[in-house]
């Protein structure tokens, strides 16, 4: 009868995927940060779409909101992660357009890994730990793959840009305890 035009779809409509599960990651308190700027960035695309601001705006306020976030995550992020500082011994494994792929049998230190367009897999199983092991992972367009030791808890700390850690350990009921300590940027550790 045409008393009402109702469409589902609208101009700008698919910034909706952007925009609902990032409000969702925002409510549950998960990954505030990326959240935040994906859940920014589609309403300003959505603003776009239905001619409030023009598409180059984007771009001038977005990036520089990149910067003050990661800026901002950086001096009040997780505070686990300065509490439990590595040793000024650390044992470092550094892949710079390469990789390093080692089967660790003894650790007398904690570990500092870097990968930058590379990639780095430390095996160790094979160990029994007497005390807690500090590993500071950075990751930059790379990987880090961790083969963690049986019978040890893991705590994970560290500051995810277009990159994260995935954790596939199962912790255990031990008194020792495992911290990685990451940065990735598009890059990603993997615990196994």
């Amino acid at each position: 009868m045409d008393w009402w035009d109702f469409s589902i779809f609208f101009d700008g409509w698919w910034t909706l995927f952007l925009i609902v599960p990032s409000i969702i990651s925002l409510v549950r308190r998960e990954g505030i940060g990326t959240s935040f700027l994906i859940l920014v960035l589609g309403v300003l695309m959505l603003l776009a779409c239905q001619d409030v601001i023009e598409w180059s705006t984007i771009w001038k306020i977005f990036v520089p909101l990149i910067i003050i976030v990661i800026g901002l995550s950086i001096i009040f992020g997780n505070r686990k992660v300065r509490s439990k500082k590595i040793k000024p011994n650390a044992k470092e494994y550094v892949a710079i357009f390469s990789g390093v792929d080692e089967v660790i049998n003894k650790i007398e230190s904690d570990f500092k890994i870097t990968s930058v367009f590379g990639g780095v897999e430390l095996d160790m199983r094979d160990v029994k730990l007497d005390s807690d092991l500090v590993i500071d992972c950075f990751t930059l367009f790379g990987g880090i793959d961790i083969r963690l030791p049986k019978d040890v808890k893991v705590e994970v700390n560290g500051l995810p840009i277009f990159g994260g850690v995935e954790n596939k350990y199962r912790n255990h009921d031990a008194t020792v305890t495992v911290y990685i300590n990451h940065t990735t940027i598009f890059g990603g550790v993997d615990l196994l």
